[in-house]
């Protein structure tokens, strides 16, 4: 359990902003909306994870940022593969404890997603890797960062609705 330090309030801070950017980025049906919202909210993410002293993590989360820019412009599956290796080499170098392991998962179930040239594949995909996420968050004790993703994976749900059940 963390004390209230000002790391942690900080965190907690950039966790909370990042909900906002978590939460619309599933309410676009274009990806390039998606994940314009996704580049940002990574960035605060990451920067959660660093002031949580969880190194593998905020260094996955950072790759993330690039993995987005990219999936911005291409779903090319050759970058998938880089990232799923990127991702392997920064936890390799980084790996401190067993949790590590649950957002690398998380993260690898993310990178598959991201890179489906079918949106709706993508949505049903990204909101398998954020339930991991919210366990890695649980475990970690980030509280927010429980919230935040579990705001994620709400907006997935209703994003999903929103445009491939209700207009059918």
């Amino acid at each position: 359990m963390y004390d209230l330090t000002i790391p942690f309030l900080i965190s907690q801070v950039a966790i909370s902003l990042a909900m906002g950017f978590d939460f619309l980025s599933l309410q676009y049906k274009k990806r390039e909306h998606t994940f314009l919202c996704l580049i940002v909210s990574a960035s605060l993410i990451s920067i959660h994870y660093f002031l949580l002293d969880k190194i593998a993590a905020g260094v996955i989360v950072s790759i993330s940022v690039l993995r987005y820019i990219t999936c911005y412009f291409t779903t090319n599956k050759k970058y998938l593969f880089i990232f799923i290796a990127l991702n392997t080499v920064s936890l390799f170098f980084t790996y401190k404890t067993p949790s590590d392991l649950i957002i690398y998962i998380g993260l690898i179930i993310f990178i598959i997603g991201n890179f489906q040239e079918d949106n709706k594949l993508m949505r049903k995909i990204m909101m398998c890797g954020t339930s991991i996420i919210i366990l890695y968050n649980a475990i970690i004790f980030s509280p927010m960062g429980v919230i935040a993703e579990g705001s994620f994976l709400i907006s997935g749900f209703i994003g999903y609705y929103k445009h491939y059940v209700k207009n059918t």
